[in-house]
């Protein structure tokens, strides 16, 4: 199993439960307290079982856990929910129905600092990164699904949570509510500073959020791994069954209006792409299909492609009958980058690994 090379701050242990027929596994995890860690996997691979454990909800559950230095689970000792001081969102939203939207708020706000906790995120910034200030007065169930959600997540951020434990938040949702809030999500990401665990079976929903990724099968963890590795290998659960493609972190860097593009960085290149709607400086994540890219020896002086990328040959694999798998890598950069080339081309151009190319990329998509 890849291990993530750890900080000294980590959710960490090994648990074991079994309900029912089920047996969940883990083998030893440490979780870095930063970021997103998204833990995907099938239904009834153990998702939510895991963070129900975690969480302090499966009374039976055994073996350890440590939220840093504080044992949460050891010896059968298990420390009591509330002193854990975790935020659980479920798959659907539980508000009361007696308050208003901002009563439902203010609510979490209150009990948190009643019970002497430190005031690290406020009702201000809740409002503003989940987009809540023209709901605040509206009776909660005239809400939308994803408006719901929503509120319930702040609410959940108000009780001033030490980690963010979320159980496929958008799995009640349908198609368009969850293109609506997924953005917010986005922000909560680059805003929070206290970790997130995001379950979900979504590979579309992992790779828009996630810095790593826990993947889970038959109640056993069975890989951990940064998320640009979890993307872009062959073979990679996320995409089975799927067509090959890479998905590359990005800074918007410049908006070119007139021509109707933005430019973005990736490592030390640059890659034109069709307007986005983002300020500069905000970070993007691309999809490049491995169709999409071409080899040439170097780049052409007279072409309409735009976006031409050095790159090394770093290893070739059979994909299928008429085709391979290679594996390129950014110049000057640890970016990997997947590109479907003809058996036939490997013979004519005589490719191998440790050549040096230049990546002519048809097609550049953005995660919406």
């Amino acid at each position: 199993m890849t291990q993530i090379q750890m900080t000294p701050a980590a959710l960490s242990g090994n648990l074991s439960v079994q309900l029912g027929d089920f047996i969940l596994q883990t083998g030893d995890f440490a979780i870095p307290l930063t970021g997103v860690t998204a833990i995907f996997g099938h239904s009834g691979s153990g998702k939510t079982t895991f963070i129900r454990c975690l969480a302090g909800f499966e009374n039976n559950a055994e073996g350890k856990v440590n939220f840093g230095n504080q044992p949460w689970l050891q010896a059968k000792k298990s420390l009591p929910i509330h002193k854990r001081n975790i935020g659980y969102v479920f798959q659907e939203a539980s508000l009361f129905p007696h308050l208003d939207v901002e009563g439902n708020l203010t609510y979490g706000l209150k009990r948190a600092l009643k019970a002497g906790k430190a005031q690290t995120i406020t009702f201000e910034q809740v409002v503003d990164w989940l987009g809540l200030s023209a709901l605040l007065d509206r009776d909660v169930q005239t809400l939308s699904g994803g408006e719901r959600q929503r509120v319930a997540i702040a609410r959940t951020l108000l009780s001033q949570p030490a980690i963010l434990m979320m159980d496929e938040p958008m799995a009640a949702l349908d198609l368009f509510a969850k293109r609506a809030i997924m953005p917010y999500l986005e922000r909560l990401r680059d805003a929070l500073e206290i970790p997130i665990l995001y379950i979900s079976h979504s590979p579309q929903e992992v790779e828009r959020l996630a810095d790593r990724v826990m993947f889970m099968e038959k109640g056993r963890i069975v890989d951990f791994e940064p998320i640009e590795q979890a993307l872009n290998r062959e073979g990679t659960p996320l995409y089975q069954g799927e067509e090959p493609r890479s998905v590359l972190k990005s800074r918007l860097v410049e908006q070119l209006e007139p021509e109707g593009l933005s430019r973005v960085q990736v490592g030390d290149a640059s890659l034109f792409v069709p307007h986005l709607p983002q300020t500069v400086g905000s970070e993007v994540r691309l999809v490049i299909a491995a169709q999409q890219i071409s080899l040439m020896k170097e780049k052409p002086e007279f072409t309409s492609m735009l976006n031409h990328l050095p790159v090394t040959i770093e290893s070739i694999e059979p994909h299928n009958d008429y085709s391979v798998m290679m594996r390129l890598r950014l110049s000057a950069s640890s970016l990997p980058l997947m590109a479907q080339v003809t058996k036939r081309s490997i013979q004519s151009l005589q490719l191998a690994p440790g050549q040096h190319w230049v990546a002519a990329i048809k097609s550049v998509a953005i995660l919406d």
